[in-house]
């Protein structure tokens, strides 16, 4: 896994230079699947940067990426995230964020074997770190190992969290989770906008479980092998291990914490009627 790790570092260092050095020069901003989803010229350029990378790393290499345009750029066919091995890349988680220059946003890269994240790098392009982790060789930080953290009651925990862009049902799922946990009470809830970098803060130890609903393999592949091999638990909403399929979200924490936040989100879950 030393390879795969390494290609996954080279692969989001070379986005993330391409988005820092654009960060003022982002182009146009343009919506996709509602008008709070937002791409930029900056998101496909990273993504063909990211996939030249990894191309040197493996020419026959088989890519997923969110911005659809990169395929056509680079000149590859897109890949199955359920295939025997395929990189899975953000090339930029966060755009929000970014666009508005708030310093939290990523580029995130992933390699699936069969379904199952074994290798990822997400870097946090505004503060230049890069967290890194494969499977048997542990989760690190700019290379010092990091390690999830040990809180095992709700309220001596902070947690993160996102919001989905479909503002309907989800949204409504959402909040009632959100006042839930603000309720149960825990230290603090904090929302940033870039899902790798919620994983990300949960496999350093600075927070100690993270939710969200509404993601894509994307968003979170490269952070579920983060978090696993810092110690964390890393499932759907639902409790089923992650899997780049999944469309119920995602539940990360440390194994104390991971069944309360589960069985919080459970009954908050069952009292929102379907049709609302």
């Amino acid at each position: 896994m030393h390879a795969e790790r390494a290609a996954a570092i080279a692969a989001a260092r070379a986005g993330a230079a391409v988005v820092r050095t654009r960060a003022d020069d982002m182009g146009p901003v343009r919506s996709k699947s509602s008008k709070t989803d937002l791409v930029t010229e900056v998101d496909i350029a990273s993504g063909v940067a990211v996939v030249r990378a990894l191309l040197d790393h493996d020419p026959a290499a088989r890519i997923v990426v969110e911005e659809d345009e990169v395929y056509d750029l680079v000149g590859v066919e897109p890949g199955e995230l359920d295939g025997p091995e395929v990189w899975v890349i953000d090339p930029v988680d966060g755009t929000t964020s970014f666009v508005h220059g708030f310093p939290a946003y990523s580029v995130s890269v992933a390699l699936l074997r069969n379904g199952v994240a074994v290798a990822g790098a997400i870097c946090d392009v505004s503060r230049e770190m890069m967290m890194s982790g494969a499977v048997g060789l542990g989760a690190d930080l700019d290379g010092r190992p990091v390690r999830c953290s040990h809180t095992n009651r709700l309220a001596e925990a902070l947690l993160v969290t996102g919001f989905p862009y479909d503002r309907g049902l989800p949204l409504d799922r959402q909040l009632a989770v959100l006042g839930a946990f603000l309720r149960a009470p825990v230290h603090g809830i904090r929302r940033d906008g870039s899902a790798a970098l919620d994983c990300c803060h949960i496999a350093a130890g600075r927070a100690d479980g993270f939710w969200e609903y509404g993601l894509q393999a994307w968003d979170t592949a490269a952070g579920a092998v983060i978090c696993r091999e810092a110690g964390a638990r890393v499932t759907d909403i639902e409790g089923r291990e992650w899997s780049p399929a999944a469309n119920s979200g995602i539940l990360v924490a440390n194994p104390a914490l991971h069944e309360a936040m589960l069985d919080l989100i459970r009954a908050t879950s069952a009292k929102i009627p379907a049709d609302q």
